[in-house]
């Protein structure tokens, strides 16, 4: 029986901080990071300023995977924490905790991390860099 698997891959764009942020979630998650190209490819004309700056990259992580670039030169990210979160769940409170607290020693909590009134543990906070996350463990 042959299936057609459709994979969602989250894609992040940051305001010329990506290899920065891509940096610090590897410190936090561990993984693998793959810069596929950065905006010095002629084709690009990007300002010789911009030149260093990621075009794309892959970020993987215990069986995850996002992609993440540096905005256009001279485009503006607008982020709102109404638009999506990145969820991980965690097999271990502990392990859960862990994370929420390296995220939020660089971050806005806006809700800490403990056991809520569904019975499972979540918190949730926003990073430096305008990413919404949200930790859990059920």
């Amino acid at each position: 029986m042959t299936t057609n698997a459709i994979q969602l891959t989250p894609y992040l764009h940051f305001d010329g901080k990506c290899e920065e942020a891509l940096n610090t979630y590897q410190q936090i998650l561990g993984g693998d990071i793959q810069i596929v190209n950065r905006y010095d490819n002629p084709a690009m004309s990007a300002p010789e300023e911009y030149k260093n700056k990621i075009l794309h990259a892959v970020f993987t992580f215990s069986g995850n995977m996002f992609f993440a670039s540096d905005t256009m030169p001279g485009k503006t990210i607008t982020r709102s924490t109404l638009d999506v979160s990145l969820s991980l769940n965690y097999p271990t409170p502990e392990e859960a905790q862990k994370v929420f607290d390296a995220f939020a020693a660089i971050g806005k909590v806006h809700i800490p991390f403990k056991k809520q009134f569904w019975g499972g543990y979540h918190g949730n906070l926003t990073d430096k860099y305008g990413i919404r996350w949200m930790v859990n463990c059920n």
